[in-house]
């Protein structure tokens, strides 16, 4: 099982930035290696989206299901093909000039070979993510006093 987690301090509001996150159909936009991502039923606070990502070499499509928390927490899981399990928490937390937002990535792929691929370069390609996000709100978002 592969687990990476990040937490950083941001100057943007926990609202801004929970929604920015939540907005999964934008990702192919900045997020490097996210091909397509499109929303695919809709219910409540819950969406399974249909994705393609491609990482190295490789292109794998697969359907998330994400729960929304609204300004707390964003919680996308995933059992199917590629993956045994995926599970990825985003929590939000309001502080004095921003927010606080952790990240914790766990995934556990069913083929050993792409197991081996992302042990290997998934902390590289989390921080990668991590940054497009960083950037991504730097671009978007009004800071914070």
């Amino acid at each position: 099982m592969f687990r990476y987690a990040v937490h950083r301090p941001l100057p943007f509001a926990v609202e801004d930035v929970f929604d920015m996150v939540a907005d999964v159909e934008s990702y192919p936009e900045f997020v490097p290696g996210w091909v397509t991502a499109r929303v695919v039923a809709r219910s409540d606070n819950t969406y399974g989206t249909d994705q393609t990502v491609r990482m190295r070499f490789l292109r794998q499509n697969f359907r998330t299901l994400t729960t929304l928390m609204p300004y707390e927490a964003i919680d996308v899981t995933a059992s199917q093909p590629p993956f045994r399990r995926l599970t990825i928490l985003w929590r939000f937390r309001r502080q004095e000039n921003g927010s606080f937002v952790s990240l914790e990535f766990l995934c556990e792929m069913r083929s050993r070979t792409l197991q081996a691929l992302l042990n290997r370069f998934g902390p590289e390609d989390v921080e990668a993510m991590i940054a497009a996000f960083e950037h991504r709100a730097r671009e978007i978002l009004p800071r914070r006093a």
